[in-house]
């Protein structure tokens, strides 16, 4: 008795491990979409693929060949309709919808609600989370594929940007990670046309003396070197480099 129960744990363990490895390479596309962003039949395939492996991880009846290839079999036909998708627009089109209006030049397209089974409520709620409490300060408001609301505030409501003012601004890029917990991002490094000895130099500067206390190490466009340090060990600092 206690063999067959020993054996059974083993069993749902090994078929947990592998439909799990089989879930990450199936689910690797799409990991770095959010959960707003997945179209219906994502949606729909995601449930179908993790109820199998569910099914195949604690099922003693279920075999490797059966719950490996129906998972394989869906994952082959997401990537399927994910090529066919990005590769022609009318598929696309089917498959992940289109774009609805529901408001234009200010006003109200109440057919269009009725057509996505929205009620005015519902639109209200969405601007308000978009930080919208007057809806005549909205010029146009459309529902995405992915569900998202999208929307363009009437000009004259819009911010202020130094482009209205024609006020001159400085290019601001992207800040490179130079060090990330410890670690020395090397590519980040030769990205910003620095090297390990210059990182280090500007660590020492700081009496910094090993890398793997640092917590993250950043350089800003301007040249400007932020400094965190792991647990209780300096306070967070900022220098603008010569």
């Amino acid at each position: 008795m206690q063999s067959e129960l020993l054996s059974d744990i083993f069993n749902t363990a090994i078929k947990s491990i592998v439909s799990i490895t089989v879930l990450f390479f199936i689910t690797k596309p799409i990991r770095k979409k959010h959960i707003a962003q997945l179209t219906f039949f994502d949606y729909i395939a995601g449930i179908a693929i993790g109820s199998i492996a569910g099914s195949f991880s604690v099922e003693k009846d279920a075999y490797y060949t059966t719950g490996l290839t129906a998972l394989i079999v869906w994952g082959l036909f997401a990537f399927a309709v994910a090529y066919i998708s990005m590769k022609s627009l009318k598929a696309r089109h089917f498959l992940d919808g289109t774009p609805t209006i529901f408001i234009q030049n200010g006003r109200i397209l109440d057919g269009n609600l009725k057509k996505e089974k929205i009620n005015i409520n519902d639109l209200l709620e969405e601007l308000r989370l978009k930080g919208v409490f007057n809806l005549a300060d909205v010029e146009f408001a459309i529902l995405e594929a992915d569900g998202e609301v999208s929307v363009q505030m009437k000009s004259q409501k819009r911010p202020l940007t130094p482009d209205d003012m024609h006020i001159p601004t400085r290019y601001q890029g992207l800040t490179a990670n130079l060090i990330i917990d410890g670690s020395v991002m090397q590519e980040n490094l030769h990205l910003v046309n620095r090297d390990e000895k210059w990182l280090k130099d500007e660590l020492s500067k700081r009496n910094i003396t090993s890398e793997k206390d640092v917590l993250l190490a950043a350089l800003d466009t301007e040249g400007g070197l932020y400094i965190s340090m792991k647990g209780n060990k300096d306070t967070d600092e900022r220098r603008i480099l010569g």
